[in-house]
């Protein structure tokens, strides 16, 4: 456990008593009910959180020209706010850590999404699942379509179907006809309320699916398992949603049907895989109003204006040097740099697949060279996976029909036909990125 320097201790003092001498001259109720000092990857932060119960107007709370009063009062120390559990003040007391200005794609990694890196350089990924709904804010030039494809791609080679609605038609021209979308992408407004409809169609599908299989599954993953060996699984569905502040608004307003539509589309998708990504270059606070309590996280790329960094809960967004695409003030990871991934991958045909190369090959040699026949040692030393890593991969292999235990030869493991099919069919041999598992 890291102990934190004397001067830190002395400099948060200052700091706290500043901030409530600025909030009572500005006839707000310093109502702290804690301060936090604490360290988190190589920065020391100190965090103020307010009693929201004891605050009658939150917005003057979080106005953009009191933070940067307070910044300017605590001599320079970078003032953030973060509204995603309750309301707080974060200061940055250590020196302000350097993200770098470009990171390749590393490639894809079997059952996790790769965003890009912090502040001290650690890789933000996380599950499909753990990711949920996500907000991503930014202007033209920024980021942010780069961003949107950096998910399609993974979301793809981890063989989920897509939905997607591009009303400029610049986002994924490339994926025009891919296999993998349930429907033809979106460009108009009302294409896009039927990419909705089409989502919530697949939901109802889903729970007629759900209701018939034994074990009332509550969401996808417990599906797929009470499925094992007597239907198909599901995959995940990933719906995208550029330019939705102008569909929004070119379909009634926070008001109207889209708008409630997608509200349900949200609450409901959780539970049957599927994600949502909400993007636009602006977010009108009644739009993210509809929204905001359905996201796990909000990533903001630059914005034009204080106000919209604000509404998607990423305050200081609008300062992102305009020299600095991919940069981006996150609610969940505090600041990032997104992976740069080259669009052109998304051409050439890729289609989903549930094999990453590695597993293609490993699949190959138990064919050719061990008569099907596929241990728990087998996959450990040849992928170099850990015990219980190899374990996890034999059972969801076995759950999806492509391992079986063969009772004439101890219950040994044997790939299916099934699987061994798919070893011809690779996810996008031209493709120059390996996926790692």
């Amino acid at each position: 456990m890291n102990t934190i320097a004397r001067r830190y201790m002395l400099q948060s003092q200052a700091v706290a008593r500043r901030v409530e001498e600025v909030l009572n001259k500005r006839g707000l109720k310093p109502a702290f009910s804690d301060w936090v000092l604490t360290q988190d990857a190589g920065m020391t932060l100190l965090f103020g959180v307010l009693d929201v119960r004891q605050i009658e107007r939150l917005e003057r709370y979080s106005d953009d020209r009191l933070l940067h009063q307070l910044t300017t009062v605590c001599n320079g120390l970078p003032c953030y706010l973060s509204n995603t559990n309750g309301l707080r003040y974060g200061f940055l007391l250590s020196q302000r850590p350097r993200l770098p200005r470009n990171v390749d794609f590393p490639g894809c990694k079997r059952g996790l999404v790769r965003l890009g890196v912090g502040p001290a350089g650690q890789p933000i990924t996380t599950t499909w699942n753990h990711l949920g709904h996500l907000l991503v804010a930014g202007k033209t030039g920024a980021g942010k379509s780069s961003f949107l494809r950096l998910l399609a791609y993974q979301g793809l080679r981890e063989g989920m179907m897509l939905l997607l609605s591009d009303l400029d038609g610049t986002s994924f021209p490339m994926l025009a006809g891919n296999p993998a979308l349930l429907s033809s992408i979106a460009g108009t407004p009302e294409e896009a309320h039927e990419v909705v409809a089409h989502g919530l169609a697949e939901c109802n599908r889903r729970a007629a699916l759900y209701r018939g299989v034994a074990g009332y599954p509550e969401d996808l993953d417990e599906y797929n398992a009470l499925v094992k060996g007597g239907g198909d699984p599901l995959p995940r569905v990933l719906i995208i949603l550029d330019e939705f502040n102008a569909t929004v608004t070119a379909l009634g307003g926070h008001r109207g049907q889209f708008a409630r539509d997608v509200a349900q589309l949200g609450w409901r998708g959780r539970k049957f895989g599927i994600n949502l990504v909400f993007a636009a270059q602006d977010f009108a606070k009644s739009v993210v109003g509809r929204v905001r309590d359905q996201v796990a996280a909000a990533i903001c790329f630059r914005v034009r204006s204080a106000e919209t960094a604000r509404n998607v809960g990423c305050t200081g967004a609008h300062r992102i040097p305009e020299s600095l695409p991919g940069r981006a003030v996150t609610d969940r990871w505090g600041p990032i740099q997104a992976y740069r991934l080259d669009k052109s991958l998304l051409g050439g045909g890729i289609v989903p697949s549930p094999l990453s190369e590695v597993e293609v090959a490993l699949v190959q040699w138990t064919v050719k060279e061990n008569e099907c026949y596929l241990s728990l040692n087998d996959i450990r030393t040849r992928m170099g996976l850990g015990p219980s890593a190899a374990r996890k991969l034999a059972r969801e292999w076995e759950r999806r029909g492509w391992l079986e235990k063969d009772p004439q030869a101890s219950n040994k493991r044997r790939v299916t036909s099934e699987l061994a099919a798919l070893v011809d069919k690779p996810a996008n041999p031209t493709n120059p990125t390996n996926p790692t598992n």
